[in-house]
């Protein structure tokens, strides 16, 4: 099944025929003469049905004088199918009716108009009973005027008695209601302001008028008293054809209007004339101005309480009405489902029953048309709980979804929004756009800037203090090294009689050494020396010799080598400690110790540092390298720092510009006639938007990851310096409470007199164990404060969110209109009349719904019938319960029987409930 609900048909409501020979153009080629033959005047409706097509007519009213083209017309009937099926075009909806001259005043015409199944004989009664025979409609090839016929008495008869509707033709021209020439006044004011004439045609659109026509047709509050209908009558265009082809008369496609209806039925078109904004007197359809996203059509299948169903929706206004528990909540559902990617959900107890009543077996798929005429599917992934694009490749499926802005609110999201700072500030921040979206992608990019230069500014501070830390080691070894270096003389002089001592020292050990090792050596020569074993092998005593020969000769050697070993250490004392000269030398080396000993006592050095002492020379050019690559990093800091400065600045700068521009953006909203105006003409709610002024959310990152010790003075006190800091920033000019807080870190008389002795803690705590915290705070914005100031209908004041002054209802109020008036991307609503006031519903809701659904796809889930009634909406889909699941009821426009049995039922009760309050109220 397609689409149900209203859309623009292009309509002719007056159409003369060739069946008019007298007034038809005789160089026409669908030209009939009074004499023609069956082929000559089908010949002449196919013509003029062509042509019907050929201009894109859809509906048309064959109004030919006194109903004299009675024959043409049943014709033209019986050949529209045969030529729309030729055209391979839908048949044309032929209004049957006629054009009367009415008698007073000069006579001016009139359209009268019947509905598609009128039988053409009854008609042609209906010109008798007012007054035209037959045969006296035309006389000598001119049209007869209804004899002392008055409009009230035309009225009963068309309208009341046969349910025709009446059209006051050209009022401007000749024969015309407006024009003072053939009308008095009194018959003008009188026939205008007559609540039974329901329009008139007018050669030109409104727009084209003068200022006072235009308050005159459309009952403005500036029209004069006298002449002010209750109910702006309905104005339409018409060609007024009396040829197919252009001509110097009225002519088939001429002029057209188009109307807004489900199916053109006369109930329809007079719906349209009682609610003029079903008229437009535009060139093209009006839906060729509709440049924004819309869903297409919902398709559910095997969901557990909703039957399988589609719904074709409106670009424009739909409701979804039923009972309790019939599934109208689930399909808003279902639709947000289908168009959001699963990390951008809040996964709120409503999503979560809803995915319950989705079983692996279901689907749901939506069809989407951009503002750019290309379509998308998409549909719900069961297994893995997101929405998909079936209809091509993605490769990033959560951009293009996210790029869709489609909006939903379930029953108390709204309510929400009214009670929360932190949610109206998304929905301000949401109207704002990609403007704002920019800004922010900006502020994101300085916010990393700005934490890298913290960084590099730690840095540079760490450099800072290693570099002082150098040059304090420098300068200390540098002291000791030159402590070191004054007595370096005196070190020299030891060291080298150091070196003397030790040398006979060294000797004399020697000596001792030598003459030990030596005697010893000796002796165990001759002690361990062996004989040789007697060899009697041999007479001779030669062996015998040897023995003693060699024992001998070593007793000899060891006289000998002791004698000499005696003589040499004789010789090394005499050279030494039994010099002469040993005891001064002795002396004289005593005295480079003591020397030494009384420079070090001098210059404050200790002895035993002075080996440590020896590597001072090169700790200091290891030291000093050190330091020339910190003195080369420190280089630029300066510049660094100029850098962090100027970023924050920047960053300041981007968030005023962000709250600049959520102010214009509402400014606009409000001057640009979307939301309601008060009886004085301003709008009836104003908003006012504070930089960086909400202080919940100020108390959040005031309070969040500061890790002071709650039992430290600072830490006890931490909220109550927090609160006086907001309490200082309100009533300051500083961008933001952080560069207050900056201000007051810089110097403590700048701050109130009550908090100037945390201020040594405070700048400890954010410039040592907290500079973490203190950084991040320094590029957190804090969100914009956001009032929201309602009036009266007569312009007084009811109240604000920041006086609370406002109930409930009237907040939603606000909010409501925000949301309605602003955005061209599609916006679903659950429930809005929860918690509204009732006046509201029909002053400024359905008002506010009326402008704005031309420019956006509204999908509404609703049980106020003022919505879907007075709000004319283009589809209304309605369910009901059977055997426990949702079930299509109706589908269509207000003007369709069965959907207004659907909406009395639903939202009424039942006709007969109506009636009976209707009965009640007239009472």
């Amino acid at each position: 099944m397609s689409y149900q609900g209203m859309r623009w048909y292009k309509c002719d409501f007056q159409m003369q025929t060739p069946g008019d020979p007298n007034n038809w153009l005789q160089s026409d080629p669908a030209h009939l003469k009074k004499e023609h033959s069956q082929d000559e005047l089908i010949r002449s409706v196919d013509l003029y049905l062509t042509r019907c097509h050929e201009v894109g007519l859809e509906v048309v009213c064959i109004t030919d004088h006194n109903f004299i083209g009675i024959d043409y017309l049943r014709v033209l009937k019986g050949r529209n199918d045969y030529i729309a099926n030729q055209l391979q075009k839908p048949p044309l909806v032929i209004f049957p009716g006629f054009e009367i001259e009415v008698s007073q005043g000069l006579g001016i015409h009139l359209l009268c108009i019947f509905d598609v199944n009128k039988p053409l004989h009854d008609i042609d009664d209906i010109v008798t009973q007012l007054g035209l025979t037959r045969s006296e409609r035309v006389r000598n090839g001119n049209i007869v005027p209804l004899p002392q016929a008055t409009f009230d008495r035309i009225e009963k008869i068309v309208q009341e008695d046969h349910n025709g509707v009446i059209i006051a033709a050209h009022p401007l021209s000749d024969s015309g209601l407006l024009n003072d020439d053939f009308l008095t006044e009194f018959f003008q004011r009188d026939m205008f302001l007559n609540p039974k004439l329901l329009a008139l045609e007018l050669p030109k659109p409104l727009a084209d008028f003068s200022v006072n026509m235009q308050r005159l047709i459309t009952a403005d509050v500036a029209c004069h008293a006298e002449w002010k209908r209750e109910r702006r009558i309905a104005a339409v265009m018409s060609s007024d054809a009396y040829s197919i082809n252009e001509s110097s008369k009225g002519y088939i496609g001429k002029r057209h209007t188009w109307v807004k209806m489900s199916d053109p039925s006369l109930k329809s078109i007079i719906q349209a004339f009682l609610d003029h904004e079903r008229i437009a007197l535009s060139p093209n359809n009006p839906n060729e101005n509709v440049r924004h996203d819309k869903i297409i059509s919902l398709s559910i299948e095997n969901a557990a309480f909703l039957d399988d169903q589609t719904i074709h929706l409106s670009p424009h206004l739909n409701c979804i009405i039923g009972g309790r528990g019939s599934g109208k909540s689930s399909i808003l559902e279902y639709i947000r489902l289908a168009v959001s990617h699963n990390q951008d959900l809040n996964e709120t107890e409503q999503i979560q029953r809803v995915r319950r009543t989705l079983p692996p077996t279901s689907v749901v798929r939506l069809t989407w048309e951009g503002l750019n005429g290309l379509t998308d599917t998409f549909e719900y992934d069961i297994a893995s709980q997101n929405a998909r694009i079936i209809s091509r490749e993605a490769q990033d499926p959560a951009t293009i979804l996210r790029n869709l802005k489609v909006q939903v609110f379930s029953q108390r999201e709204i309510s929400e929004i009214a009670q929360e700072q932190k949610s109206l500030s998304i929905l301000i921040d949401t109207i704002s756009g990609s403007e704002l979206d920019r800004l922010k992608s900006k502020e994101i990019e300085l916010r990393s800037t700005i934490q890298n230069l913290f960084q590099s500014r730690n840095t540079i501070e760490r450099l800072k203090n290693e570099r002082n830390t150098l040059l304090q080691e420098i300068s200390e070894i540098q002291r000791q090294w030159n402590a070191f270096v004054s007595v370096q003389a005196e070190n020299e002089r030891r060291n080298k009689a150091l070196v003397a001592e030790n040398y006979i020292h060294e000797v004399l050990e020697e000596t001792k050494q030598l003459v030990a090792s030596w005697n010893e050596q000796i002796k165990s020569s001759t002690r361990e020396h062996a004989d040789l074993v007697k060899q009697d092998w041999l007479d001779d005593p030669f062996f015998d010799d040897l023995n003693v020969g060699l024992r001998a000769a070593k007793q000899e050697l060891e006289k000998g080598v002791e004698a000499a070993l005696i003589k040499y250490s004789e010789a090394v004392d005499s050279l030494t400690e039994k010099n002469e000269k040993w005891e001064a030398i002795t002396v004289a080396i005593q005295q480079t110790k003591t020397d030494f000993i009384a420079a070090c006592h001098e210059k404050g050095v200790h002895p035993d540092q002075l080996e440590v002492m020896k590597e001072l020379e090169h700790s200091i050019q290891l030291k000093e390298q050190d330091l020339d690559e910190r003195e080369k990093k420190l280089a630029n800091s300066s510049q660094e720092i100029e850098k962090l400065f100027s970023s924050i600045g920047t960053l300041h700068d981007t968030w005023l510009a962000q709250t600049t521009l959520k102010t214009e953006k509402i400014y606009s909203i409000l001057a640009s006639g979307s939301i309601p105006y008060t009886r004085q003409g301003s709008p009836f709610i104003s908003v006012e938007i504070f930089k960086c002024r909400d202080q919940e959310h100020f108390k959040q990152i005031w309070g969040t990851n500061h890790n002071i010790r709650g039992n430290t003075r600072l830490g006890r006190n931490w909220d109550t310096i927090g609160e006086k800091l907001f309490q200082s920033f309100e009533v300051s000019e500083d961008l933001t409470p952080w560069t207050l807080l900056t201000q007051w870190l810089e110097n403590v008389e700048l701050m109130p007199s009550e908090l100037r002795g945390y201020h040594g803690e405070l700048n400890a705590y954010l410039t040592g164990e907290g500079i973490g915290y203190w950084e991040t705070m320094q590029v957190t914005r804090i969100n914009d404060r956001i009032n929201i100031t309602l009036y009266r209908d007569d312009g007084t004041r009811a109240g604000s969110l920041d006086d609370g002054g406002l109930s409930d209802g009237q907040k939603n109020t606000a909010i409501l209109a925000l949301l309605f008036a602003h955005g061209t991307n599609p916006l679903l609503i659950d429930q809005p009349e929860d918690e509204l006031d009732s006046d509201f519903i029909y002053n400024q809701l359905v008002p506010l719904l009326r402008r704005v659904k031309h420019n956006r796809q509204i999908i509404l889930a609703t049980h106020n019938a003022n919505i879907p009634v007075n709000g004319d909406c283009e589809l209304l889909y309605a369910l009901h319960t059977e055997m426990g699941k949702g079930i299509l009821k109706a589908e269509g426009g207000l003007e369709k029987p069965h959907v207004k049995e659907a909406v009395l039922d639903i939202m009424e009760g039942s006709r007969e409930a109506f009636k009976r309050r209707q009965e009640k109220y007239n009472f």
